[in-house]
């Protein structure tokens, strides 16, 4: 932190980023030095056993959310459609926090799964998404912002994940108090106003970039029904089919997660 950064954050804010970093460090037992593994551990042909293999990093994400103020105090259904509208980039964030490499066996399973063109542009966004992780706490407040964004990260028709929250305001203020706290943030950490600015423009450049891979990924996956049902009931959970499996009902309690 530099001598500038303590006048720039309150003690409120200093407080707020404390229990962020240790919310999730809490969650994930991470310790210096100690990581969860890559994803994917192998390489995937079949979209199914991809998706499936991520469930067990999803929990803990789960888990991390439930800790934040502003989200746990929402409804379940706006928890869920939340977590359902940004999945595909929450995972993305996470991965990057968790790991500070990507492993061959992602491209090659992204290629497989995706093609070339939707791999490729998803391999770039998130090299330059992993630019980020030499900061503690960056990436864990962008992740929240992600997660509280309502209808900027849908790819389909349905309109319940589109506009439809019980209570968008709340959202909205919850968003809001994370971005303020983003930007004063990055202006206790960087010598200069206009560093922020460029800062700040060049992060945004590169989360538009990772929401359109993410539509890309989205898009693939609802031509892929058939592959949706052969998920696990948490997974999902994340796609609204024709056959749409919701977590909370399921019957097989090994397979639920709450997030009340």
């Amino acid at each position: 932190m530099t001598e500038k950064g303590p006048k720039l954050l309150s003690v409120f804010d200093q407080t707020l980023l404390t229990n962020i970093f240790y919310a999730y460090e809490r969650i994930y037992g991470r310790t210096d030095g100690c990581q969860y593994s890559p994803f994917p551990f192998t390489e995937h042909s079949i979209m199914h056993t991809f998706y499936n293999e991520y469930e067990e990093r999803c929990k803990p994400l789960i888990e991390y959310f439930k800790l934040i103020p502003e989200f746990h105090r929402l409804s379940i259904d706006d928890k869920m459609r939340l977590i359902r509208n940004s999945f595909e980039g929450l995972a993305t964030l996470n991965e990057a926090i968790l790991n500070g490499f990507i492993p061959q066996t992602l491209p090659v399973s992204f290629k497989n799964l995706f093609g070339t063109t939707i791999a490729d542009n998803m391999i770039h966004v998130i090299e330059r998404i992993r630019t980020f992780r030499c900061d503690p706490i960056l990436l864990k407040l962008i992740i929240i912002i992600w997660l509280l964004s309502t209808g900027t990260n849908k790819y389909h028709d349905d309109t319940d994940m589109d506009r439809i929250f019980d209570d968008s305001l709340a959202i909205f203020a919850g968003q809001s108090i994370y971005v303020e706290l983003l930007w004063r943030y990055l202006a206790s950490r960087l010598s200069s106003l206009p560093d922020v600015v460029k800062f700040f423009n060049q992060l945004v450049l590169n989360l538009l970039c990772l929401q359109r891979g993410c539509f890309g990924v989205r898009r693939t996956m609802y031509n892929s029904e058939n592959e949706i049902h052969k998920m696990t009931p948490l997974i999902q959970s994340m796609y609204i089919t024709s056959k749409k499996i919701d977590v909370m009902d399921c019957d097989d309690t090994n397979e639920r997660i709450s997030i009340e």
